[in-house]
């Protein structure tokens, strides 16, 4: 899967979570940027991308992540 393509996954998850069909995550998201991005989000975004993408990620490494760019990167090491 390339890079481009788990974006257009990301994209489509924060979509679905924060019910926004305008957000377009990148390399340098972070929670400050996407309204209503707390905890209860990030649990709700790292379960439907492990489903969609049939990865699983421990609490550390999702918490070891400053921003969406990091989370690739991760995401793209388990494939």
């Amino acid at each position: 899967m390339s890079r481009t393509e788990i974006y257009n996954t990301l994209n489509d998850v924060f979509r679905d979570v924060f019910d926004d069909s305008s957000i377009c995550v990148d390399d340098g998201t972070t929670s400050s940027d996407v309204d209503g991005w707390d905890s209860l989000a990030q649990v709700l975004i790292v379960g439907e991308l492990q489903n969609e993408l049939g990865v699983k990620f421990t609490s550390a490494e999702v918490n070891s992540c400053s921003n969406v760019g990091e989370f690739v990167d991760a995401i793209m090491a388990k494939l």
